[in-house]
């Protein structure tokens, strides 16, 4: 998706794509980005193995599939002033109940309302 914007690339840290049918990266994004594969809890423990510990992770099942086995620690909401009127539920169902506590909210550009929270635990 983001090769679709007309911008240059904008991560500054390795990004890697979860992705069971996709075997190789576009020509665009090679030694950019790195595909992987498995289950959730797999995939992290490689992942922090390499050395990263702190995951940002987006995609509405992806996030589904994090939230439903408990791996999310924190989240970051931004809420965009667009209805789409359609979609991906962001949180779906959720085996039990998960408590997170406000870290804070900030306003940019005068439209777009981000807010962090902590997972209780």
């Amino acid at each position: 998706m983001v090769l679709s914007f007309d911008c240059g690339w904008p991560y500054s840290k390795p990004v890697f794509v979860m992705n069971s049918t996709m075997k190789k990266v576009p020509k665009a994004v090679e030694g950019k980005v790195e595909i992987v594969d498995g289950a959730l809890e797999d995939v992290v423990s490689v992942l922090n193995a390499k050395g990263f510990k702190k995951l940002y992770i987006d995609g509405g099942k992806l996030i589904q599939g994090f939230l439903a086995k408990d791996m999310i620690d924190e989240l970051i909401l931004t809420t965009v002033p667009v209805l789409l009127g359609g979609g991906v539920s962001l949180f779906g169902d959720l085996p039990e109940h998960q408590e997170f506590d406000h870290v804070g909210t900030t306003v940019m550009l005068k439209a777009l309302v981000q807010s962090h929270y902590k997972r209780k635990r």
